[in-house]
């Protein structure tokens, strides 16, 4: 909930307690429910009218106040996530009304150069078994544990050659390590180059590449 002011406070939650109690049957709120919140905001409210009587309240006015607000917000924002911002019965304009933003149904979209200002991935290869080839990618492809892809990556293109042959795709992999297995007769000098893509499929720069001799 945004911060507010006590009188701010006040205001608000009166007309989100009002606008719940006429409509809970048509939104789907159950009666214990709103009997609880309507239980809390009477005991709240006579507690806020003591301590708005400046030339006759006490400090114990205020802090009671301030203990029965604490406590009576978090309640409010306990009902408000299932009752409320989550309840598809509940229409739009109505949370918009009482102060309660409704959830964010369309993801931020992503802008179309953010994959190509990513740092490309870095490559570790592991070529112990034969004719195999497990390339490891991502930021920290030292340890997998910690090797999560950037936010709204969907994986990385990884390519290869022999010698100094051309380039071949070899795969779209979404998480690492890729196993790559090639048929081979003899030692051969195999290198690899990656770059990431976002789920439209944008693509990122090359970063280093990463070689390894291979045995049959």
């Amino acid at each position: 909930m945004p911060r507010m002011n006590d009188d701010n406070f006040f205001n608000w939650q009166g007309k989100l307690v009002n606008m719940v109690v006429v409509n809970a049957v048509a939104w789907g709120i159950p009666a214990p429910a709103v009997a609880g919140l309507v239980a809390r905001r009477a005991q709240y409210e006579p507690l806020y009218h003591k301590a708005q009587e400046k030339d006759d309240r006490t400090r114990g006015d205020v802090d009671r106040h301030r203990q029965a607000r604490k406590i009576y917000q978090k309640e409010l924002e306990v009902f408000a996530n299932p009752y409320i911002r989550f309840n598809d019965l509940v229409p739009r304009d109505n949370k918009i009304e009482m102060g309660v933003p409704p959830r964010d149904m369309e993801p931020t979209p992503v802008p179309p150069e953010y994959v190509a200002n990513l740092e490309p991935p870095v490559l570790l290869l592991n070529w112990s078994k034969r004719g195999q080839v497990t390339v490891h990618f991502g930021v920290n492809p030292t340890n997998e544990k910690l090797n999560a892809k950037p936010v709204n990556i969907a994986g990385a293109k990884i390519w290869y050659r022999i010698e100094s042959g051309p380039w071949v795709w070899v795969a779209d992999d979404t998480n690492s390590p890729y196993t790559h297995n090639l048929a081979i007769t003899e030692p051969l000098n195999v290198e690899y180059r990656a770059q990431w893509f976002d789920k439209k499929i944008r693509l990122g720069p090359f970063g280093e590449t990463a070689k390894c001799t291979v045995s049959p």
